[in-house]
């Protein structure tokens, strides 16, 4: 019996030792940067992000993936990014067709939040023409992205998970894909209407008139009244716990657009603002220093009289949100 036990002893440190050691390795990320996933798939949800020569622990293998843990975070990511143990097989960041590289999109054509590169691009473009999309062909896949893809799902009788599958991919792509269901071509199927300001839109919310305003990235809403403005919309907090709500949302003062979405007589619309106080007040109350700009389709600002980029950006980005 005890001639057994050494035997199974050595059997153990024979076969089994050698393999847990051979998966508790090290690795070294060689994408500029790449997404850890909470399961081995693309379509996975993304769960953290490691950046080029960021070091991990390989706690197993998984086909094309090895199972990891670095900076306190665990999770799933493509092999081809890793590095083992000083092998040069890792995939360079610099690859375009990295598979889960935050600086590219699939090979397939999927992709989900926090991808970046052509097939982002490919699917913007797609949704844009069908009516659901109206950001920037940027790339870049957030919130704006993310919304659309879940309206078109919806639309088109899919699972609404705002990620791009072989499916949703499947039905973007063909040609029975159903447009977004809007009767006005100014709104975005979801009630969020687009101000064209200077035919009609100036006054729409008249001087005086209170209204709401919601951040489209922190989700905060605050109450604003309209002092006035010719080029755009010049607005005040209501009181003072709106300006610590404005506030809370930028973080200190800015001149910084953000997209918002301004609710006003039962409608919402699509609109930019900056958070800066300049100017005239003339709510004595609300330890504002002045008004701030509101932005809506084609507006303009006050200084130079043209349109402003960075403002009509955020317009067309609060187009794919809903109050």
């Amino acid at each position: 019996m005890r001639r057994w036990k050494l035997l199974a002893g050595l059997v153990f440190l024979l076969v089994v030792l050698p393999v847990t050691c051979a998966l508790a390795k090290t690795g070294t990320v060689t994408a500029s940067s790449l997404n850890i996933r909470k399961s081995a798939s693309t379509e996975s949800d993304v769960v953290g992000r490691l950046r080029e020569g960021d070091k991990v622990t390989i706690d197993d293998t998984q086909g094309s993936w090895y199972k990891i843990s670095a900076s306190g975070k665990k999770g799933y990511v493509a092999k081809k990014y890793i590095s083992v143990n000083g092998s040069s097989s890792g995939s360079k960041s610099s690859d375009s067709k990295s598979s889960d590289s935050k600086s590219s999109g699939s090979s397939n054509g999927t992709c989900a939040p926090g991808d970046k590169g052509d097939a982002v691009k490919s699917v913007q473009k797609r949704l844009k023409s069908l009516g659901y999309y109206s950001g920037s062909i940027d790339g870049d896949y957030g919130n704006g992205t993310k919304t659309a893809v879940k309206n078109f799902q919806k639309r088109n009788g899919l699972k609404e998970t705002g990620k791009v599958n072989s499916d949703t991919l499947k039905k973007l792509n063909s040609s029975n894909a159903k447009k977004a269901d809007s009767s006005d071509s100014s709104g975005n199927g979801n009630g969020t209407e687009r101000l064209d300001w200077f035919n009609g839109g100036s006054n729409v919310i008249p001087k005086g008139a209170t209204f709401k305003v919601k951040d489209i990235r922190t989700g905060k809403v605050f109450t604003c009244k309209r002092w006035s403005g010719y080029n755009h919309l010049d607005a005040e907090p209501k009181t003072s716990t709106d300006t610590k709500t404005m506030l809370s949302i930028f973080g200190h003062w800015s001149w910084k657009r953000r997209a918002i979405l301004v609710k006003y007589n039962g409608h919402v619309y699509a609109a930019s603002m900056n958070g800066m106080p300049h100017g005239t007040g003339t709510i004595g109350d609300n330890n504002f220093d002045g008004h701030f700009c509101i932005h809506f389709y084609k507006s303009k600002t006050h200084g130079s009289a043209q349109v402003d980029s960075a403002h009509q950006n955020c317009v067309a980005t609060a187009m794919n949100y809903s109050w």
